[in-house]
């Protein structure tokens, strides 16, 4: 039995330790970009884009916002971890920046720009930086963190929000 304990505590250090040392040869920034030209007048989904407290209506990926202030928010997503924003940067119809201010085991920030291409057209560009300092939690973030997938995510629900 002692045998036995001593080779499931090995096998654990031993699985920490390669966590650990996978993500010291990561990068810590990770960083993806999807843009789209939308069918809708660049105000209608600049609003909607920077409404948070009503994103709930239209994302399926979000459980709930708590408003902290009229510029910080959490999103408490239906499944995953809570993530706190804060406004950096908002200029009307032309770019929207937040920040990751929570949880503490990373941080970024995400930038919205959008464009009036034609009249009723927007062309956006969203990009997501993520930082994870941590190498234990670089790693997982690399192996259960899929931010394309909710990069489309995203753009998917807007689009059906904006009727196309």
């Amino acid at each position: 039995m002692k045998k036995m304990m001593t080779y499931l505590l090995v096998s654990v250090f031993a699985i920490i330790a390669i966590v650990l040392i996978i993500g010291l040869f990561l990068p810590k920034e990770r960083t993806f970009t999807k843009t789209a030209v939308l069918n809708s007048d660049v105000s209608k989904v600049f609003n909607l884009v920077t409404d948070f407290k009503n994103q709930t209506t239209w994302r399926n990926d979000v459980k709930e916002i708590i408003v902290i202030d009229e510029n910080t928010w959490t999103e408490v997503p239906k499944k995953g971890t809570a993530i706190t924003f804060k406004v950096k940067q908002k200029v009307e119809n032309e770019i929207f920046e937040i920040e990751i201010i929570e949880p503490n085991n990373f941080n970024g920030y995400w930038v919205g720009t959008f464009k009036q291409t034609k009249e009723n057209q927007t062309a956006i560009e969203f990009k997501e930086v993520v930082i994870v300092s941590n190498p234990f939690f670089r790693t997982i973030s690399y192996v259960f963190v899929d931010l394309d997938k909710t990069m489309d995510l995203y753009l998917q629900n807007l689009k059906q929000k904006l009727g196309e």
